[in-house]
């Protein structure tokens, strides 16, 4: 379902495989080294997931490490964006030359706690919740949510710069599978404030999907 998020250039990967922590890397298994073993495990799902989705561009025997922000460290040619959920991992990879931006998200399809939305959303995106039937706002301020974690994983290689939640309104267009994200953090560089990318979204049974991806054309 993934998939369906980006454009055909962008290879995506998914699993609910129980991972093996044995088959990472020696310098892969040097990151988690002392972890709780639900973080190792979480680990090792995603790399063994990456894995397979960077042998289909070819590369193989690539150690995937991470920063101290805890993101991957894809290969010099590669952009990437990486998700867990609830036991439930995807990937996305593309190239640099062809896809310059992409973030991924995955979320369960469960409402987002009501305490949390005025944290989640600002005026306008809660303004629209309220427009919307009783019934769907929870499961729609989750999407939000999700679609501006797909926005930071995206946004935040290519500017450094970190978006807290109310620094990006989202407008999601429900009939499309589509939603809007407008960036207002000040400390943008001048190319990024005020900037409106456009993502897409997807449900599945038991999870939520967005992602979004910028040409490498759209940030020359």
């Amino acid at each position: 379902m993934i998939e369906t998020l980006f454009p055909r250039e962008v290879h995506t990967c998914c699993t609910t495989e129980e991972p093996d922590p044995g088959l990472l890397y020696p310098e892969e298994a040097e990151c988690v080294r002392g972890v709780v073993p639900l973080r190792r495990r979480e680990f090792a799902q995603g790399r063994l997931c990456a894995r397979r989705a960077l042998a289909e561009l070819g590369i193989r025997n690539f150690p995937l490490l991470m920063k101290q922000d805890r993101s991957p460290v894809w290969p010099e040619a590669i952009v990437g964006s990486l998700s867990h959920s609830g036991g439930y991992c995807a990937v996305a990879l593309a190239r640099k030359c062809i896809i310059g931006g992409l973030g991924l998200d995955v979320d369960t399809a469960e409402s987002l706690e009501e305490e949390l939305v005025p944290l989640i959303c600002g005026a306008s995106e809660i303004a629209r919740l309220e427009d919307s039937r009783e019934a769907d706002r929870g499961l729609l301020a989750k999407l939000v949510f999700s679609a501006k974690e797909s926005v930071f994983k995206c946004v935040y290689p290519l500017t450094g710069v970190f978006l807290d939640f109310h620094d990006c309104e989202i407008e999601l267009q429900q009939g499309a599978g589509s939603f809007s994200a407008t960036l207002t953090n000040p400390r943008l560089p001048p190319p990024w404030k005020g900037r409106r990318l456009r993502g897409r979204f997807a449900r599945g049974p038991k999870q939520l999907f967005t992602g979004i991806a910028l040409s490498a054309e759209s940030l020359r």
